[in-house]
């Protein structure tokens, strides 16, 4: 068999594995990436709700100085910015956990079909160098 052709065999394969194996990392460098970007969106949609609460509030208490009141509608006005916020906070914690999640996943499963090209990559070379050997292992060189 022409060691030229083992040769190219060889270094096609061991190559492909390479190439197969970067694409993955760069992959899964991205679905990490996005993880963290899902995180800290999650952080600010957090911040920027309870900064509109902490503001409502303020409002409440300015209006209520203003008008030299202090009577239950308002503490129920209050009592229900709360809740609304608490409710909104827990559902933004929610989608974000989810997020993160599914960007986790995204990550382990694209790192696993790598591995399992690298793997196909390398049957595929090693079952076409074992093809040409028993297709040429007769043929002699002169």
């Amino acid at each position: 068999m022409d060691p030229f052709l083992i040769a190219l065999t060889a270094f096609s394969t061991i190559r492909g594995m390479q190439a197969a194996g970067q694409e993955a990392e760069l992959a899964g460098r991205q679905a990490k990436a996005n993880a963290e970007n899902a995180k800290l969106q999650g952080m600010e949609q957090h911040n920027k709700r309870l900064r509109n609460l902490d503001v409502a509030l303020s409002t409440n208490a300015a209006v209520t100085a203003f008008m030299g009141r202090d009577d239950r509608s308002i503490d129920a006005i209050n009592r229900r910015l709360r809740e609304d916020a608490a409710t909104d906070v827990a559902r933004n914690a929610q989608n974000t956990l989810a997020a993160v999640a599914s960007a986790n996943l995204e990550e382990a499963v694209i790192r696993t079909r790598g591995r399992n090209r690298q793997r196909a990559i390398l049957l595929d070379g090693l079952s076409s160098g074992y093809t040409n050997y028993l297709r040429f292992k007769d043929v002699e060189t002169g």
